[in-house]
């Protein structure tokens, strides 16, 4: 076997501007407590509604002030009314992020059933897989291109880094050159696990459009998923799951970046190929 394991491991999230732990290969950063603040700016905006208003020269009767439009000596005025102010938060980067198409959110997919203090890589495909968990030494020990069968999970014990995260990048061959990434941080509270997919590594530009092709599982769909109350995210074979996974950096800092937080005990689980179970 010839495995890689790739290192230089990151979580896709910001923190107030503060950038710790480690980075991928695409610049994907992980920050502090893989909780993501997004910077927005609060602009006051003014609605002026104007009133135009006739003004009659001194000493001209009501009964000429009809024609005042049009009388030499009169004038016409616009006289500002401020309306109510309105509250709007522009991101801070003008940059889009293209949405996949309405109804694609993977909402038949089976349920996905987490494992409690445990993080899980079901293998729905019908191929074999290769898991790596990797993250910085304070993680502890991890895994080396594990061969996942089809049709099996692979396990692992909820690992604690220190402000850091954890990996576990997937792969369909074993030199691991190209992997898509689920991602799973525990906070400093020691209570809470975030937790996200990412596309960043495996992904490519091809005739100006993002082309996953590469990315294993991407074409029967993938999810995520921790506690009954905590978000699920799906992505639905064949689309750019630009709303519900990570194939822009950072999310490009837009609100709504698609990580889950949920309690550390509830454990994480992502499906690969997950319209497989449908």
């Amino acid at each position: 076997m010839h495995c890689i394991a790739a290192i230089g491991v990151a979580l896709p999230l910001l923190a107030a501007g503060v950038r710790v732990g480690h980075d991928h290969g695409h610049g994907h950063a992980h920050a502090e407590l893989h909780r993501r603040v997004l910077v927005t700016t609060v602009v006051e905006v003014t609605e002026t509604v104007y009133t135009t208003v006739t003004v009659d020269p001194v000493g001209l009767s009501s009964s000429t002030s009809s024609a005042s439009a049009t009388l030499e000596g009169s004038m016409t005025v616009e006289l500002p009314e401020k309306g109510a102010s309105t509250a709007v938060s522009t991101p801070t980067s003008s940059s889009t992020i293209t949405q996949e198409p309405s109804g694609t959110e993977g909402s038949t997919y089976p349920s996905l059933i987490p494992e409690p203090n445990s993080a899980i890589v079901v293998n729905s495909c019908l191929h074999d897989i290769y898991v790596s968990s990797i993250g910085d030494k304070s993680c502890g020990p991890g895994t080396n291109c594990q061969l996942v069968p089809s049709n099996t999970t692979y396990r692992e014990a909820i690992r604690v880094c220190d402000k850091s995260g954890i990996s576990l990048k997937v792969s369909k061959t074993e030199d691991m050159t190209k992997p898509m990434q689920f991602e799973y941080t525990v906070w400093d509270d020691k209570k809470t696990v975030s937790y996200d997919i990412s596309y960043l590594d495996c992904m490519a530009e091809k005739d100006g459009q993002k082309d996953m092709t590469g990315c294993v599982g991407y074409e029967t769909g993938i999810q995520a998923k921790s506690g009954a109350d905590c978000p699920t995210y799906k992505c639905v074979g064949n689309v750019v799951c630009a709303k519900q996974a990570y194939v822009v950096a950072e999310f490009d800092y837009q609100p709504g970046a698609p990580v889950g937080a949920c309690n550390v005990n509830s454990g994480v689980a992502f499906e690969l190929c997950a319209e497989n179970r449908a």
